[in-house]
């Protein structure tokens, strides 16, 4: 009988935070949880029994949607086991859809639901229900305000950091006026890149955050703020964009103004296009995450999770793993082969 071998590499990982978060084996975590007025859960053959899993996308349409989705069948390996079912969801960017979604499944009890919240408020109690329930959630990137099975994430703060250090080591102690094209609000990803960016550009006195809009993820929107951006401020040396999506909108509304090379204009994600556009010099940089791996490891987690019957409805924090970043310049974009370009 064939195996999952890519499972093995994170199922020590996996013990170690969510037995370690909990009582120390499966069996006491499940009998806590029913203590709790948890629902524990039964163990199944992952090799054998028809399991469910499905993944809410809060858009499935976008490059970065379309890798996790792809990983996550490749984590699954669904042309080996049959008997895994599997069903993806777009959740349109609403709330009311990822909820009513979430609900189905939970009424269906499906065995492991995946989700890109929209809103880390607005869908924590759905996500709740379904803990209670005995259906673990795995948050691929955006996490929801209720301790769940885990978290599956790009790095976040430490992006808006590392990009701040990028801008300031580039303006080299000259005065910089920044802008950053947001995130939605309340989209928790989001928030904490942005506050990683104004907490680092807090500690150089020469720069200065001079204006933020939300660009809601997108690229037409990203091209609308930038318009608005460069006709409101003569001088801009740089602009973090949330998402590289908002990036690419920035830089064609920089290039249609004759503005493109005056100003740094950087990305988080690191979807193909944005690589190209580094090489082309039309943004400065991003960082990049495999987001194929991701989606296969939170498939992974999501089939340990199954197959262990671990409770994680009596967890009080969420386990997160964080996948490895590159910081992607003209200097360094070379070393992301197109094999892993997604």
């Amino acid at each position: 009988m064939k195996r999952f071998p890519a499972i093995l590499s994170i199922i020590l990982c996996v013990v170690l935070l969510l037995v370690g978060c909990s009582s120390g084996t499966p069996q006491a975590a499940n009998t806590q949880a029913q203590q709790s007025g948890g629902s524990a859960r039964t163990p199944k053959d992952i090799y054998a029994d028809e399991i469910k899993i499905g993944f809410i996308c809060d858009n499935l349409t976008t490059p970065v949607g379309v890798a996790w989705n792809t990983g996550v069948q490749l984590g699954l390996q669904l042309d080996l086991y049959p008997n895994i079912k599997y069903q993806v969801f777009d959740g349109k960017h609403s709330v009311e859809t990822e909820n009513q979604i979430m609900k189905d499944l939970i009424n269906q009890k499906y065995d492991a639901i995946l989700l890109e919240a929209t809103d880390a408020a607005a869908v924590a109690t759905v996500v709740r229900e379904a803990e209670e329930a005995g259906i673990p959630v795995i948050n691929i990137n955006g996490d929801v305000d209720v301790p769940h099975a885990g978290l599956v994430a790009m790095i976040d703060y430490e992006a808006g950091v590392l990009v701040a250090e990028e801008m300031a080591k580039a303006l080299s102690g000259k005065e910089g006026n920044l802008a950053i094209i947001q995130a939605p609000p309340g989209a928790a990803r989001g928030i904490r890149v942005e506050t990683g960016f104004r907490d680092t550009v807090a500690n150089y006195p020469n720069l200065k955050i001079v204006d933020a809009q939300d660009g809601e993820w997108l690229t037409e929107k990203g091209n609308i703020v930038m318009r608005d951006m460069l006709t409101k401020y003569d001088k801009l040396d740089g602009v973090f964009c949330i998402n590289d999506a908002m990036a690419e909108g920035a830089s064609q509304a920089a290039e249609a103004a004759g503005r493109l090379q005056d100003i740094m204009i950087w990305g988080a994600d690191g979807e193909k296009k944005a690589l190209e556009y580094i090489e082309q010099g039309k943004m400065s940089g991003t960082i990049y995450t495999d987001c194929q791996n991701q989606g296969a490891t939170a498939a992974k987690l999501a089939l340990y999770l199954v197959a262990s019957g671990l409770d994680s409805s009596i967890l009080t924090e969420t386990p997160v793993i964080k996948v490895t970043p590159i910081v992607a310049t003209k200097d360094t974009v070379g070393n992301i082969s197109e094999s892993i370009r997604w």
